[in-house]
């Protein structure tokens, strides 16, 4: 590849005294807390950056201490553990949100969380990409794909993807671009597009939709009528328009909580959906599963963004889970019921969750590493990752994606591997973006390899 002399561009964030937090204070505290606990975190060093600037000081005190310098700003997919040699860059305070109604694009300070993203955006009838929980962080997600609930019609968060200012290995600060001056800038943001986060990202612009009428929710039954709802939504799915997205799941529930006395602290039927435009053909999926078994709950209504972020019902509160997942070929709706049951949710040496999301897309979206689905679903796994738990919630997520592996599109579903410190392979063409960014390997981020 060949590396032209940066044509790099500031940002115009406000700059700020790069704060640092030492071990035993409590910012170091908190930095170190991410949403995932599975994995001890004791890095040298807590810096928390306000601006780009900032950002490339972090780079120069990671690299004057022969350290690794890790980012985090969630923590959602924490997985391998933080020692002395690491420098944790904490982006929580990069969280501005700016929205530019007339272009529909949202600029996003890279430590920002779905939340506040939606919020903003929604006063001008708009909306972002965004995943299951409103609590993930913007750019991780978005960097790892961007599996939402409008997939379906509008692909991968990661394809709306217009630019990120960032910061490179050696502490300067570019923007990757499709228009970008530098060659090496038009790599990045083809990498950034679902493939690796080849720079400390600083802000991102990001498309968004104007969704019109939204409408959403989740549906509860005793696992007893597992198979024949199962089944039921696997053969209702080619019928369903691409406004519809859908998830079937098995779930454990807790054993207190919002939800039906009668099925607290058991294993549970779990479809969640949402869909734009007509509700009608969400409608009529419900009312084949409704003729199989009535629901202990079903909350299908209108939807806006804050109802999107508790359809799925995933914990409110930091918790350890270890997860897997897999891409799979079409046929996996002819197994349906074979794949989810496979991971004995709710039984001795079970899982905590399997889920089966129904994403076939063939949306427009930009050029990227991953900017489409790689198989029309998503087979993923999770379960409890604490020391005790974790031999048993391993085996099981081993045993689920061996039932499935005929089905495996080959596709590494990076975002779904909760807390799991296996690294993957990057693409030759991704490896040569990030040597040529990061020559000194300054960079030590999550689930990708160090070189």
């Amino acid at each position: 590849m060949a590396r032209n002399a940066p044509k790099t561009q500031t940002t115009r964030l406000q700059t700020t005294r790069l704060q640092t937090f030492a071990p035993g204070s409590p910012g170091y505290a908190a930095s170190t807390s991410p949403r995932n606990t599975s994995a001890d975190q004791a890095p040298a060093l807590v810096l928390r950056p306000r601006s780009a600037e900032d950002v490339a000081r972090a780079v120069t005190v990671a690299r004057s201490r022969a350290a690794r310098l890790s980012v985090q700003a969630t923590g959602h997919g924490a997985a391998r553990p933080l020692g002395p040699e690491t420098v944790l860059l904490d982006t929580a305070a990069l969280a501005t949100v700016r929205v530019q109604a007339g272009t529909q694009v949202a600029r996003i300070g890279a430590g920002t969380t779905w939340g506040p993203i939606q919020r903003e955006a929604s006063r001008y009838g708009l909306l972002g990409l965004a995943g299951t929980s409103p609590s993930v962080g913007v750019a991780g997600y978005t960097f790892g794909g961007g599996l939402g609930w409008f997939t379906r019609r509008h692909g991968l968060a990661s394809g709306h993807l217009r630019a990120v200012r960032y910061v490179d290995g050696e502490g300067r600060i570019r923007t990757a671009a499709d228009q970008a001056p530098d060659p090496l800038d038009r790599e990045a943001i083809w990498a950034f597009r679902g493939g690796a986060p080849v720079g400390i990202a600083v802000e991102l612009d990001l498309d968004l939709i104007r969704p019109g009428p939204m409408w959403a929710g989740h549906l509860l039954w005793p696992a007893d009528v597992a198979e024949d709802l199962i089944g039921t939504w696997a053969r209702s799915l080619p019928e369903l328009p691409e406004t519809v997205t859908s998830t079937m799941a098995m779930l454990r529930l807790p054993p207190s909580g919002p939800f039906p006395s009668e099925l607290l602290g058991t294993p549970a039927v779990h479809l969640s959906y949402a869909a734009t435009g007509d509700q009608g053909p969400m409608l009529r999926l419900r009312d084949r599963l409704l003729a199989v078994a009535p629901p202990a709950a079903d909350s299908t209504g209108p939807a806006d963004a804050e109802r999107l972020g508790q359809i799925h019902l995933d914990p409110p509160s930091p918790v350890a889970a270890r997860g897997g997942a897999a891409w799979l070929t079409g046929a996996a709706g002819n197994y349906a019921a074979d794949l989810l049951l496979s991971a004995r949710v709710g039984h001795a040496g079970g899982a905590a969750m399997a889920e089966l999301r129904h994403v076939d897309s063939h949306a427009p979206v930009l050029d990227g590493a991953l900017t489409r689905p790689p198989g029309p679903y998503l087979f993923h796994v999770v379960g409890p990752g604490d020391a005790t738990s974790l031999p048993a919630t391993t085996a099981a997520i081993a045993h689920s994606l061996q039932v499935a592996s005929s089905l495996d599109t080959g596709a590494d579903p990076l975002s779904f591997r909760e807390a799991d410190p296996r690294v993957t392979a990057l693409s030759p063409r991704l490896a040569a973006i990030s040597a040529a960014l990061d020559p000194n390997s300054t960079f030590a981020f999550e689930r990708l390899p160090h070189r």
